[in-house]
């Protein structure tokens, strides 16, 4: 029987077709039987054409590419849909992607380019972002895919794959089609509704990216100017319009064939003259270059548009209103012109579990215990005997750790385990799940809850199997060097040994060991500076129980070697369960010498990866001219970014602060005055950020803070060459 050939495994599957498919009669599966199990037995990623495009667990899958699965029997179409057939992205893969299901016999097809209401979806899958496909079986949930018969699809299928930057490679050029007006010019003569917008409409998707605005001497694909009319002293001349940019967005239609153009204010208070060119620069979603660009107008505004305001505006040709002490990115300094963020790169955070565990007084007085969490397996207990709780039952453990250990802000990659702890086992793990949080108490001391321990919900950095491969020596790491008078083996000094002989290969120094690779990452940030901050960041790993098992060194701070009396005073940094449990267990038994949450800690590492680099301005204050505010009469608009859509998936997040009042230190430049308006938490009052421009209105002083986010799977950096933000006297 070929049932289980397609069940779950931790890598990436290939599959291949195992079953003859060639029998779709209704005498296959529509006629009261079923001649065969109901599984799937083939994933195709294919092109639009339905043709193989990319194999599977590709790491570049074009956007509007097809996913196609294969059953064995005839679909019930009534049975698919986005919880049999789990397609998933974003934080803890809990996001569906626009899309819809096609059910053709035995094939059924997700197209992302189609939401299920029938509405186009052109961008289709997200750039350069990880998503998993998760197929469940028969038990593991109430529905699943079934045949024409109702029998359930018998096996659970998981796999994973990356998106490209780009689209399907296609060669029909665009062309642009027409100019559209909304609303409409008016009919008699023609003039363009001040407050209106415009749009460029093309015969096919167009490229975001590809809509940057100004000359293409200056590398501008569309540029919307007022005309240069001062020889004639026409009217853009009068009010100082003259050969101005209007600066603007893009905004796509559903169809991404129409690009709509929003002025910041709006084409003019009065009649002035203006036109629209489109260069060669912009292009379809496979990259081709438009055939026909050209200029058009001149269009003559009718006047009725809304006052301009002003703007503050920052082209990072300088450093006058950047914030030296909150800055971190490129702010002009390589590429004049261009705020940039850092590159990618990594350090790695060990956790020696004896230093975690000391409480400074007590140096030296501690001693290394095997660990059976959480890596467990049905052979220990050959070798423990009442193992409690069970290994059937798996296991959950929590650790903290400070800010001051974690160090610097940075995205959580990797983790491993290690030094002293043991591949000398082939173990296979299945259902594992690791979790990233903050401790809700800023307290390395756990709580009897796991749930209760976190500060909202925590990143499922990974879920799925875990495959720990046999080897004597899992690493080159020395292991860290133990206190004076402890020996580096599994004995800690003359004549105390822990739990006999066996444990003597498991706890040599032998490097350190990846859990599995994280699908997603977790955001540490200690806010301030690591050395005063009290955040404190949690793992969480839950496993069921493997074949074989895996000892995790770990230390208890005791009173002396040998002794198993715990230091008082030291934090409570670890809780264990079983799997998935919410409370500890064993439940804490002082006459049974039970402590859990306990004071003890694992050898961990964790890698370290800087993403997001940070470009703060100054406050711009009231007044006249260029870059101040009106005041507390001051309405804030949104920013407008160039370029408006990152390449690689990288990533551009604007957020705002206002202040009645601020310390004009140059260094300091913070909020001094408190009891005037501010931007403030909603719950400690503190001042703080927003995304949400418009909790600034009626403030006179507004700051902004650029996170450029790099893309951890293309290693795409983000930049930006302009940001304005908006202002009008209401």
């Amino acid at each position: 029987m070929l049932r289980n050939i397609f069940s779950r495994t931790s890598s990436v599957v290939a599959l291949v077709a195992v079953l003859t498919l060639s029998c779709l009669a209704t005498s296959c599966g529509g006629g009261g039987y079923a001649a065969k199990d109901m599984i799937l037995v083939e994933l195709q990623f294919l092109d639009r054409g339905l043709a193989a495009t990319a194999p599977t667990g590709t790491q570049s899958l074009p956007r509007n590419a097809i996913i196609g699965l294969i059953f064995s029997e005839l679909v019930n179409p009534f049975s698919v849909n986005n919880q049999t057939i789990q397609i998933r992205h974003g934080p803890a893969f809990q996001s569906v992607p626009d899309g819809s299901f096609q059910t053709n016999g035995n094939q059924v097809l997700f197209d992302p380019t189609v939401t299920s209401q029938g509405q186009p979806n052109p961008p289709g899958f997200d750039p350069v972002t990880q998503y998993i496909i998760d197929i469940p079986g028969v038990g593991e949930q109430s529905s699943v895919v079934e045949n024409l018969d109702e029998d359930p699809n018998l096996t659970t299928f998981f796999t994973q794959f990356t998106t490209a930057d780009g689209w399907l490679r296609e060669l029909q050029p665009p062309e642009i089609a027409n100019i559209l007006w909304a609303p409409d010019p008016d009919p008699i003569t023609g003039d363009i509704p001040g407050n209106g917008i415009v749009g460029l409409q093309f015969t096919e998707a167009m490229d975001p990216a590809s809509f940057i605005q100004g000359r293409a001497s200056e590398g501008g694909n569309v540029d919307i100017r007022y005309e240069d009319d001062s020889a004639f002293s026409g009217i853009n001349d009068q009010n100082n319009f003259a050969d101005a940019a209007i600066d603007g967005s893009f905004s796509p239609g559903p169809d991404w064939k129409t690009f709509w153009f929003k002025p910041l204010f709006s084409f003019g208070k009065v009649k002035l003259t203006f036109t629209i060119q489109v260069f060669q620069g912009l292009t379809d979603l496979s990259g081709n270059l438009l055939v026909n660009p050209g200029s058009f107008g001149a269009y003559v505004c009718d006047g009725n548009g809304i006052e301009q305001g002003k703007t503050i505006k920052e082209e990072f040709l300088d450093t006058a209103n950047m914030d030296p002490v909150a800055t971190d990115a490129d702010w002009g300094d390589s590429e004049e012109g261009w705020l940039l963020g850092l590159p990618v790169s990594s350090r790695q955070v060990y956790i020696y579990s004896y230093v975690e565990t000391d409480n400074g007084t007590n140096s030296g007085r501690g001693q290394y215990a095997p660990l059976a969490a959480p890596l467990i397996g049905k052979d220990l207990n050959t070798y423990v005997a009442n193992v409690s709780p069970p290994t059937s039952s798996g296991r959950r453990v929590m650790w903290s750790f400070s800010a001051k250990t974690m160090g610097q802000k940075g995205s959580i990659t990797a983790i491993a385990w290690g030094p002293d702890s043991n591949a000398t086992f082939a173990a296979y793990y299945e259902n594992v799940k690791l979790r990233l949080g903050y401790q809700k108490s800023d307290s390395l001391s756990l709580s009897p809850s796991f749930s209760g321990n976190y500060d909202g919900q925590p990143a499922v950095v990974y879920n799925g199997d875990y495959q720990v491969e046999q080897s004597s020596d899992v690493g080159d790491t020395p292991g860290h060097p133990v206190p004076p008078g402890h020996q580096g083996g599994y004995a800690m000094n003359p004549g105390c040994t822990t739990n006999g002989d066996w444990n003597a290969p498991l706890f040599a120094a032998t490097g350190w060991y990846d859990w599995p690779e994280l699908t997603t990452f977790f955001e540490w940030d200690p806010v301030s500076s690591p050395d005063s901050s009290k955040k404190v960041m949690l793992f969480d790993a839950s496993v069921v129980e493997g074949d074989s098992f895996q000892q995790v060194r770990g230390w208890f701070g005791v009173t002396y070697p040998c002794s198993g009396v715990l230091i008082g005073g030291l934090p409570l940094t670890r809780m264990y369960a079983t799997y998935e449990e919410d409370t500890p267990n064993p439940e804490s038994n002082f006459v049974a010498g039970i402590q859990n949450p306990e004071q003890s800690i694992s050898d961990t590492c964790f890698t370290v990866t800087r993403r997001v680099s940070t470009g703060q301005s100054r406050f711009f204050p009231e007044g006249s001219g260029d870059n101040k505010t009106f005041g507390d009469t001051t309405n804030y608009y949104p920013a407008v970014v160039t370029p408006s859509l990152q390449s690689g998936g990288a990533l551009v997040e604007v957020e705002y602060q206002g202040a009645d009042a601020f310390d004009t230190d140059p260094l300091g430049n913070e909020i001094v005055n408190q009891a005037n308006d501010f931007t403030a938490d909603s719950v400690t009052g503190e001042p703080t950020w927003v995304k949400d421009i418009n909790a600034c209105d009626g403030m006179r002083n507004l700051r902004f803070r650029v996170r450029l986010i790099s893309n951890l799977i293309s290693l795409a950096t983000a930049r930006v060459s302009k940001i304005i933000i908006p202002m009008t006297d209401d």
